[in-house]
């Protein structure tokens, strides 16, 4: 189970898996863990997360960020989970009010099953420029300017405006920082086993959920992977990028 507190999220689970533990569960002692309600961006009422881990065949270059706004996508996303026992997973999408909440997946690979997923800090921030003018290139070549044609990717969703004519949530992302940590102790062994460690954030807003999302995860060995989804189909607008210790990045999409 996590503490969430003001802007950072400290890990305060001190169970690990055992040797025995065949990782394909999400933890039982983990329900769905409560905000604390501190200093929360005032677009956001709270939220909870959810911990699991499945083992896999094939290893992964960079890790996976799953925006999640629906019903019919929640039960998608949780048949392609290879878990044993689905029912802590299910039971949060369940409790999940789509009219107010979004679900985000941040998903990481680790050696064995003694790591963890940490959700680390939760924000909501005006998009930024660079990110507003991005694919905004005439046929020329030359770049348009986005104060002139913002690009759809910066709607957030339709770009609709609320009732009073203000732009409501097109402007603003949900900004969700996440890590890989260890959670063995210092004499305890781990079978060696590729493993998903994955979080299930459940976001839960004062209005409306936003439709922009940016998110970063740091793997079990320090690289980067960062994912930005600005439209309706958050899957189909998704890049991911990562960035090694020496400060090389490649392009992961």
């Amino acid at each position: 189970m996590l503490a969430l507190s003001a802007g950072c999220i400290a890990d305060g689970t001190d169970d690990s898996p055992d040797d025995n533990d065949e990782s394909d569960d999400p933890s039982e002692d983990d329900p769905g863990s409560d905000d604390g309600g501190e200093d929360l961006p005032e677009e956001v009422a709270g939220y909870e997360t959810q911990n699991y881990q499945f083992s896999t065949d094939t290893e992964t270059e960079t890790s996976s960020v799953d925006l999640v706004r629906d019903a019919d996508d929640a039960t998608e996303w949780l048949e392609t989970r290879t878990l044993s026992d689905t029912d802590p997973l299910t039971g949060f999408v369940d409790d999940t009010d789509f009219e107010t909440s979004v679900l985000v997946s941040l998903e990481s690979e680790a050696p064995n099953p003694c790591y963890e997923l940490v959700l680390e800090s939760i924000d909501v921030q005006p998009i930024e420029d660079d990110e507003t003018d991005e694919g905004n290139e005439t046929d020329d070549g030359s770049e348009t300017d986005g104060d002139d044609e913002p690009s759809s990717s910066s709607t957030g969703g339709d770009g609709e405006t609320d009732s009073d004519g203000t732009d409501g949530s097109a402007d603003k992302e949900l900004v969700l920082e996440a890590g890989v940590r260890d959670t063995a102790d210092e004499n305890e062994a781990c079978t060696p086993v590729i493993t998903t460690v994955g979080r299930l954030v459940r976001v839960t807003f004062e209005s409306e959920p936003l439709t922009a999302l940016s998110a970063t995860v740091v793997d079990h060995e320090g690289n980067t992977s960062g994912a930005l989804m600005r439209s309706d189909s958050a899957s189909a607008s998704e890049s991911t990028s990562v960035e090694s210790d020496d400060g090389t990045a490649e392009d992961g999409s």
